[in-house]
């Protein structure tokens, strides 16, 4: 620009104008001031400002690292003076007003201007010494400070590559590879997956064997990971290939710009190469040599290669790349001889079997977000593909990584992912079918030692330790910890932590992407295993954020690669940050200011009344925008209940060692992996109302003690389900392997039925290492509706659970089963109407209401076999029947409920065989408990006010639920049959009196007394109140016996 003026800015007050904290006055203000006005002088005298203005001014928005670029270098200059330093991190882009300003050569010509100016130069120098008191300087570190996560980071770079993954990519990629000869768009392939799954290491792994040619595009203000980005004459090497030139680029000369780029790398192979023979080592170590002589990003050599790689002068043979008129196949046959002529000097007997060159793109997903060409609108991810196309047939392959699968609304075309944005249109030959699904096969249970355990040498506290957790996994926690034994565990923690917030890439679309409580997605994801449908964009594409920033692992991808299978698998480590993570959100939400004023006892209720409120909450709205799938709602529900009971038992325990600290809100230290005791796990899980009832119940199946003495040296340890594919997983073996791992099991595929699995640890001998012989476990089974018969769950009989020998000798250890009756207790949405019933008779109807009032007024139920030689009732029997606790029907071997009589206890008769003395000695005790219904009366983790919320969750909606317009037009939609429905569904034909279908339906008396039978079957008539069953074994041996009870079963 013309006109600059010369006038040099000063501030009205230039002896206070810079102060620091405590301090009235800069004892050196003038000359730091005046050296940072002096930069910015020199700054309007070069084009910064233009580059900024045409940025802000371009139709895409920029992108953030786009704008740091611009202001990085005069910013480090800045710091430099400032605080005398350069490390200082770059602003935000949200900053670049600041420095539009101050390089505004027009504004110092005004006095509004130089005001304007003197406020942007006071907010960059109160920044860079409020980040300078935050950090202190690289160069002088203090003595006794514990190293810096991101430092152990690196640091974790220099463990001995343990596993084989790199092996099977080099497979996968000479598969790929093969497949690619005459096909374009099949000459790369993306490498997706989560945060913490070592990709980078992998493709540096494979580079001691296959000769690779590394670019890190990781933008210079991304300090959150490693390795750091590359540069290229002193730009980040990101910005070459998102730079776009003019609004009128057309996308084939992208790709010809991105296709010399490669070429020029080849050629400073081809002359190291030359070089390199001429020292006369083997040609086996050509690969290590050459990844020895680039060196890490930064290096020397990789400045050199790509600060001559993108110089756009010519390459010798390809002059004329530029020009559109010559044509594909033309310069694709060029572009073949001459990297087979480099190639042969690589690998000399080449064949087609495998690739000779690989290419590598860190953090590739930053290709994707910049559009580069206008004529069509294509991202500098395809036109970067496109440009490999050039090379199809040549022994060169491509691999580009990621945690992000970038979504069709970020990208200018029909795909989901960035990594299925076909860079050819769709009518191209091969095009849409050519492409690789991505590689996700990366390390996993991958630790220092091939068995990550040996049964029984683990103790109960190594089990709960963080260290003991990170080995399980990913392996980047275990990896961070063992080279930096001196990092305090707890940074470690975290910094997974912090891993676990759902963020997006690109920041500009933020608004795009609000989800209700997205906070507690990821954490929740994690503990309760939230599965996402694959049938919505926004749930694909929140799958996809939580790949990209929540360490959500990636399974599988399907071959038309428009969404992702993915889970958080078992990982303890990462587990417990979830833990965390929801209590410290809990812990404001419950809180807020109001801690002081409160006592501890109180300040826990409030946080565990936020967990019965929030978290189905979250679960409920989710649910409604169609993010989670539906057809496991009631397993969902499940395992929610189970996982809050965990939690509160953790805050609740006035002994827990944590509990200062969740007082004190210090919610890092708080550990939820602790082992938990099975009586405090069965209260918070189960209402004041019940669980004394359920604590003194005594075995189904045999005669034995109360279930609180069985188990009062029994403990739970769990953070996360995991999914049983088949019976092997439902035994005390596998359960003591879950049980290290902090997991409980569900069932899936062919075990759905299997429901849930707790492993309890029950110790022998006061030993505190556990083994499978001290295995027992939780058995729950869940029903969504009103039933008349709960399913007995033997888990000797369905699953051989234990496997101790029956000929060793031990005590027989018992175990829990307990049916949860959810009932669809939910109306539902949009339901069509019932038909009126009428009542031609009343034959059993005034004994059926009798009995339900009797039955609502005794809500808790004892079941005591009754046995089939003699009906006297022993000292015990007489003694329960003293309890408020009454009967219904638990299992599958129930008769009818017998006529009520004045007893407080009722007898269900159930005829099962006599255990003698020797058979109990083979018999695992079974305490049998059915819970029905959801509300705050059977549950201690369900808030009085929150049983609606759970309703709708429960609620089986139709396909109408979602309909927009009132009754009268759903019924119109009803008419038009996408189910059959009386009456709806029948209007057209006309019948007799006695038709079930029609708006009257009549139920003629069949004379049929069962009122069981009717009162379960009529889903119309209301259902009985929520209530807790346990069942209990009862036989007719002399009193005598009562006495040998604890011998018989111990």
């Amino acid at each position: 620009m013309s006109g600059q003026s010369s006038k040099r800015f000063r501030s009205p007050e230039p002896q206070g104008s810079v102060k620091r904290p405590n301090q009235e006055q800069d004892p050196q203000p003038v000359p730091q001031l005046e050296k940072a006005q002096e930069l910015f002088r020199e700054a309007r005298k070069t084009d910064l400002y233009d580059k900024l203005f045409d940025l802000l001014d371009r139709e895409t928005p920029p992108q953030e690292f786009e704008l740091e670029a611009c202001y990085s270098s005069i910013f480090k200059k800045l710091a430099q003076i400032i605080a005398g330093r350069d490390d200082i991190p770059v602003p935000p882009s949200n900053q670049c007003m600041t420095f539009l300003d101050l390089c505004n050569p027009n504004l110092e010509r005004e006095e509004w201007g130089k005001k304007t100016m003197e406020l942007s130069m006071k907010t960059l120098i109160n920044y860079i010494k409020t980040e300078d008191e935050k950090k202190p300087t690289l160069q002088t570190p203090a003595s006794d400070s514990k190293p810096a996560i991101k430092e152990s980071v690196k640091t974790a770079w220099k463990t001995a590559y343990v596993g084989n993954a790199h092996e099977l990519l080099k497979g996968a990629m000479n598969a790929m590879y093969q497949n690619s000869l005459e096909r374009p768009c099949a000459n790369f392939c993306a490498i997706i997956q989560g945060s913490g799954t070592g990709k980078s290491r992998l493709v540096d792994k494979l580079a001691d064997s296959v000769f690779m040619i590394p670019m890190v595009l990781r933008p210079t203000g991304d300090r959150s990971g490693f390795p750091q980005g590359d540069m290229a004459d002193g730009q980040p090497l990101i910005r070459f290939f998102c730079t776009k030139t003019t609004k009128e680029t057309l996308e084939l000369r992208v790709q010809r710009r991105y296709l010399l780029f490669l070429l020029k790398i080849i050629a400073f192979v081809d002359n190291w190469i030359n070089l390199w023979k001429r020292s006369g080592l083997g040609i086996e170590r050509v690969a290590a040599d050459w990844k020895e002589y680039l060196g890490p990003p930064l290096s020397p050599e990789r400045l050199k290669m790509y600060t001559t790689a993108i110089d756009p002068s010519p390459l010798r043979g390809f002059e004329d790349i530029s020009d559109e008129r010559v044509e594909f196949d033309h310069l694709h046959n060029r572009v073949k001889i001459f990297i087979d002529s480099v190639s042969k000097k690589i690998e000399p007997a080449q064949t087609d079997i495998q690739p000779v060159i690989v290419f590598y793109f860190d953090e590739a997903h930053h290709l994707s977000k910049t559009t580069v060409s206008a004529e069509p609108n294509r991202t500098a991810y395809q036109c970067l593909c496109k440009a490999f196309t050039y090379m199809m047939n040549a022994p060169v392959f491509a691999l580009f990584l990621s945690t992000y699968s970038r979504l069709s609304e970020t990208v200018p075309t029909n795909s989901r992912n960035f990594w299925s944005s076909h860079p050819m249109p769709s009518h191209s030959e091969g095009s849409d079918d050519n492409m690789n699904a991505p590689f996700v096969e990366l390390p996993f249970d991958a630790w220092k030692e091939p068995s990550l355990v040996i049964e029984g040498t683990h103790s109960a506290s190594e089990i709960c330790s963080l260290n003991f957790m990170a080995r399980f996994g990913r392996p980047l926690f275990w990896t961070v910890l063992e080279n930096t034994p001196s990092i305090d565990h707890e940074e470690v923690m975290k910094y997974a932590m912090s891993k676990l917030e759902l963020r997006l890439e690109d920041t500009s679309r933020d608004i795009f992407c609000k989800f209700p409580l997205q906070k507690l997605i990821p954490p929740l994801s994690v503990r309760v295993d939230l599965s996402f449908e694959s049938n919505r964009d926004e749930a694909v594409f929140l799958e996809g954020l939580l790949v990209a920033s929540s360490m959500r692992t990636v399974y599988s991808v399907p071959k038309h690669q428009q969404y992702i299978r993915g889970g958080y698998p078992s990982e303890p480590f990462v587990a417990e940050a979830a833990a965390r993570a929801i209590f410290k959100w809990c812990h404001a939400k419950g809180l807020g200011r109001t801690r002081s004023t409160l006592l501890p006892a109180e300040q826990i209720e409030m946080i565990i009344a936020a967990y019965k409120t929030n978290i189905p909450s979250a679960i409920l709205q989710w649910l409604e925008l169609g993010l989670i799938e539906k057809g496991t709602r009631e397993e969902l529900v499940v395992r929610m209940l189970c996982t809050l009971a965990h939690d509160i038992a953790i805050l609740k325990n006035p002994d827990h060692e944590h509990v200062n600290a969740v007082l004190g809100g210090v919610s890092g230290d708080v550990s939820f992996s602790q082992m938990i005791r099975v009586e405090d796990f069965l209260r918070a899980l189960i209402s004041e109302k019940y669980i004394g009832d359920v604590l003194d119940a005594r075995p189904s199946n045999l005669r034995g003690e109360m279930l609180r003495d069985a188990f009062k040296d029994g403990y739970v340890h769990f953070t996360q389900f995991v999914k049983a594919g088949d019976k092997s997983t439902i035994t005390d073996e596998a359960i003591y392997l879950l049980f290290l791992r902090a997991a409980a099991i569900e069932g899936y595929g062919n075990m759905a039925s299997t429901d849930l699995v707790i492993p309890v640890w029950i110790p022998t001998n006061n030993s505190q290492y556990p083994d499978r012989w001290s295995m027992s476990a939780i058995f729950i089974q869940i029903k969504d509706r009103v039933d008349k018969q709960f399913i007995l769950n033997d888990a000797q009989e369905t699953f051989q659970f234990f496997t101790r020998p029956q000929t060793q000798n031990g005590r027989k250890l018992p175990y829990i089963t307990i049916a949860m009756e959810l009932g669809n207790i939910a109306a539902e949405q949009n339901k069509a109407p019932q038909p009126q019933v009428k009542q031609v008779s009343t034959v059993g109807r005034t004994k059926r209401k009798g009995r339900q009032a009797q039955r609502r007024k005794n809500s808790v139920q004892l079941s005591m076999p009754a046995n089939p030689t003699a009906m006297r009732q022993t000292q015990e029997t007489t003694e329960q029947a003293q309890m408020t606790v009454l009967t219904t029907p638990v299992c599958d071997t129930v008769q009818r409920i017998p006529p009520p009589t004045p007893a407080d206890v009722k007898v269900i008769s159930r005829e099962l065989p006599q255990t003698t003395r020797s058979q109990a000695l083979h018999i695992h005790p079974r305490y049998e408990i059915a819970i029905k219904g959801c509300s705050s009366r059977v549950y201690n983790v369900i808030g009085d006010e929150d049983k609606s919320q759970y309703s709708n969750i429960l609620a089986h909606k139709d396909m109408l639920a979602e309909h927009p317009r009132s009754e009268d037009r759903v019924e119109a939609v009803r008419r038009m049959k996408p189910y059959w429905v009386a009456p709806s569904s029948y209007h057209w034909a006309k019948m007799n009196e006695e038709s079930r279908l029609g708006a009257e339906v009549v139920i003629a008396d069949n004379n049929n007394n069962n009122d069981d039978d009717e009162y379960y079957k009529n889903i119309n008539e209301e259902a009985e109140e929520d209530l807790v069953v346990v069942n209990e074994y009862s036989d007719t041996e002399d009193a005598g016996a009562r006495d040998t009870d604890a011998e018989d079963v111990s």
